[in-house]
């Protein structure tokens, strides 16, 4: 499914990147390779701060033709590599003390396929508040998602000893 399904409220995307899954999952926590695809192509990335532990903290400030769009925060819940990463993933507007501030969560699980490659599985959930709060984000969480994911192939294709 690619579509957030209206009973469930949830994006699930299924992919294969051809990268070895601790080179993906590296991808997940490194402030430099997220640099690279942590934002969909729509918006400019201005500012990353990862305290890649479980408990730390992510933080991604964007802006749109050079204006604050807000930012993406988050949580890490869980990080066992290079198998499973589960975050907090909240959507913060630029005015968060009015409500612009939507808390989800994303799950990502990374298995061995194929000769060094991986199966990818995204699946962000816990979207109900953001569809009643900012219904017109949720349409675009899934073409975001393959956007990125777009990106991240990209991203880790080009590190070194990887396919290219």
């Amino acid at each position: 499914m690619n579509r957030p399904n209206e009973s469930e409220v949830a994006v699930r995307i299924e992919r294969t990147l051809h990268a070895p899954p601790d080179r993906v999952f590296r991808a997940f926590l490194d402030p430099e390779l997220m640099r690279q695809w942590i934002t969909p192509d729509d918006l400019d990335l201005d500012r990353i701060t990862v305290d890649a532990r479980v408990g730390g903290r992510i933080e991604v400030w964007h802006s749109r033709d050079g204006r604050s769009t807000g930012k993406f925060e988050g949580r890490y819940v869980k990080i066992d590599p290079p198998r499973e990463l589960v975050y907090h993933w909240a959507f913060v507007g630029t005015e968060p003390e009015k409500g612009e501030y939507f808390d989800t969560l994303v799950k990502v699980e990374l298995r061995p396929w194929g000769d060094g490659q991986t199966q990818i599985t995204v699946v962000h959930e816990r979207l109900e508040t953001l569809r009643e709060g900012a219904p017109h984000i949720l349409p675009r969480l899934a073409p975001g998602w393959q956007n990125c994911l777009d990106k991240l192939e990209r991203a880790v294709r080009g590190l070194p000893g990887g396919p290219r």
